[in-house]
């Protein structure tokens, strides 16, 4: 605190039963570059927050103070604090983190947005948001208030974070990897208990994970602190262990069974944003994790805000224009400008549009497309307001399904070698090159991944009732949907092992193609979750993992499949109409057409129209397709390229 000017401790002059009724009257600031800082006085117990605001250069304040993330709450329910001998109305939720966070003795330098913004000043409002993301990389620590401990479970629960994370990075360290580590058991040293876990459950479905601006809050902390009441927990433990919740389902199957909630995805987008000094550091699974998806887009923190809540739907875009992807090139103009005036659709077509102008973005674009009902196939076919693009993502309708495109992720349908190339037109339909190479002829039901867990309680009843794994069912509908549908349309008849052996490579996305592909290990790892899933068929409760996965060594987990099928949910398995086998969006029909796009990725699915265009369904994994084989088809003269409009 000594770079800010504070005025001595002895010239307080409260009294707990002092009359403070004037309201606080803010001053504007003198630039853009300065803002407020609380110094939060010290207090006890529940006595009234008493603090001052001081006006400074944000480069003068860098690491003299804390910024505090938290959940407004109800903006009705509102209480006073005593600023500068006036009234300030806050809510209850930042007076009780107020008053948590200060000290007994001292004073305290911390800034929250709710008090030192003015929020009767749309102007100033305006370019403080702009500086948010400086204003909480420049603090000394981020401080996340998640709310009072009422039920006095935070202690262990934090407790319970580090016990695993301790024994899970010991195994880390000794194996190199998260997926190298042995199938997790029973037997381990950690604590399974299910009431320590359901605290867990308790802490990761807290409202304050569930927003959206909390990437940006916590994404640029240099160091990053949980407080749950008077507990506190580092974000980086938390983190952690999330990210081995998400690869690890032997570890989910034992412990907390609802996996890592948001946490994995908010993590995912935070890695995006640079640091010099960051809380992602600190921990080796998710350091390791970071430097890997430093080849993410901006279309993929868009889409990992897409499970987030937002008061406006604008801020699914707008929340995220701090991050240095938001921009065409480095330091160079947005991607779009955020302009609360303009509507839903104009925000969300211009930001679609924008992307597809950026060489880095476009390829990926309509990978991102997830319709949630047939009228959104149709799109701007319908006419009237309200209406979307087919092509348009809907940062604002969730996600149902995980997109088959990770970065990092080898999939080439392209071949790598072609340009994207694209055409708004006039009408907001989207002119596109494609090489259309198959028809949809047959679909699954949809896939849950409940239902392919190795977990009995996390089955459907329909599932548990049919006395019969979902795979097996699965395997069998396909195989009979192969031979009365296209069987005798295939130039080479497949065997019944090698339709299995298609059938694994689908489920579990592979590149059969590819010299790194391990069939053999693909093949143990499918009979050993065969194995393993219907042992469980009929059983009331789930039998311990160590019946069936200390069985098989490295390389036949049954868990392995299962952690790669699971990629499926609320995708359909499909069957086309030359014997292809793939997964496909859950609003896929039979005569959905399948395309390969020059310069994408993986392919599309679309939907045929009466007047020649087409509506774009979503992305596709299609077996012995996403290597590259379409478009040597293609070289050969074999298929033809065609430009197709997308309504």
């Amino acid at each position: 605190m000594s770079g800010l000017h504070l005025r001595d401790e002895a010239n307080l002059s409260f009294a707990e039963d002092e009359k403070v009724s004037e309201e606080y009257q803010y001053t504007p600031l003198p630039s853009h570059d300065h803002f407020r800082v609380l110094e939060l006085l010290p207090g006890i117990s529940n006595s009234i927050v008493r603090c001052r605001l001081h006006v400074e250069q944000l480069v003068q304040a860098e690491d003299k103070y804390a910024a505090i993330s938290y959940v407004w709450g109800n903006h009705k329910d509102k209480v006073s604090i005593v600023c500068d001998d006036r009234i300030i109305k806050v809510t209850v939720n930042l007076a009780d983190a107020l008053r948590h966070i200060r000290d007994r003795t001292r004073s305290l330098l911390v800034w929250a947005d709710a008090v030192c913004i003015n929020q009767y000043d749309d102007t100033e409002k305006g370019h403080q948001v702009k500086r948010m993301g400086s204003v909480y990389e420049n603090g000394e620590e981020v401080l996340v208030w998640l709310g009072k401990d009422t039920e006095g479970i935070a202690e262990d629960c934090f407790n319970l974070i580090r016990e695993t994370t301790r024994y899970l990075d010991h195994q880390l360290e000794i194996y190199g990897g998260v997926l190298e580590i042995p199938t997790i058991t029973s037997v381990c040293p950690m604590s399974f208990d299910k009431s320590r876990w359901a605290n867990f459950g308790e802490l990761i479905s807290m409202s304050w994970f569930s927003r959206l601006w909390v990437l940006q809050e916590a994404g640029l902390a240099k160091q990053c602190r949980l407080l749950w009441g008077d507990n506190h927990l580092d974000l980086a433990e938390l983190d952690e262990l999330c990210l081995f919740l998400n690869f690890r389902s032997d570890l989910s199957n034992l412990g907390w069974q609802g996996g890592p909630g948001l946490v994995y995805d908010i993590f995912c987008a935070q890695c995006t944003y640079p640091s010099g000094k960051t809380w992602m550091d600190t921990k080796p699974a998710i350091k390791e994790f970071r430097d890997a998806m430093r080849n993410m887009q901006f279309l993929d923190v868009l889409q990992s805000g897409r499970r987030l809540m937002a008061t406006m739907a604008v801020d699914r875009v707008f929340a995220f224009l701090g991050n240095p992807l938001a921009r065409k090139a480095r330091d160079g103009p947005l991607l779009i400008e955020p302009d609360y005036t303009r509507s839903l659709e104009e925000v969300y077509f211009e930001t679609a549009c924008s992307l597809l102008n950026n060489a880095r973005e476009a390829p990926g674009l309509l990978t991102k497309v997830e319709h949630h009902s047939n009228e959104c196939i149709d799109g701007i076919a319908l006419g009237g307001e309200g209406f979307f693009p087919s092509w348009v993502p809907r940062w604002d309708t969730g996600t149902g399904h995980y997109p088959i495109v990770y970065p990092g992720e080898w999939y080439s349908a392209d071949g790598s070698k072609k340009n994207f190339d694209a055409a708004v037109q006039t009408d907001k339909s989207l002119q596109l090159p494609v090489i259309i190479f198959d028809l949809v002829v047959w679909t699954s039901d949809i896939i849950g991944e409940d239902n392919l867990s190795l977990n009995p309680d996390r089955w459907s009843e329909d599932i548990k009732k049919a006395q019969e794994p979902f795979i097996d069912s699965l395997f069998t509908r396909v195989q009979q949907a192969f031979t009365l549908r296209c069987f005798d349309r295939c130039s080479e008849p497949l065997s019944a092992m090698m339709v299995e052996e298609a059938f694994i490579a689908t489920m579990m996305q592979s590149n059969p193609e590819s010299v790194d592909y391990d069939q053999a290990n693909a093949q143990r790892s499918y009979k050993a979750y065969l194995q393993a899933v219907r042992q469980l068929v009929g059983t009331s409760t789930p039998q311990p993992q160590t019946n069936f996965a200390e069985k098989h060594p490295a390389g036949g987990s049954p868990f392995e499949f299962q952690d790669q099928a699971a990629y499926a949910h609320n995708r359909r398995f499909a069957v086309t109409k030359s014997g292809r086998f793939g997964l496909v969006p859950h609003l896929t029909e039979p005569n959905d057409a399948c395309c390969v796009c020059p310069g994408m990725q993986v392919p599309l699915i679309l939907r045929p129209r009466e007047d020649g265009r087409y509506g774009l369904v979503g992305d596709s994994y299609v077996q012995a397709v996403m290597n590259g084989q379409i478009i040597h088809l293609f070289d050969r003269g074999e298929l033809k390229l065609e430009n197709i409009v997308l309504v």
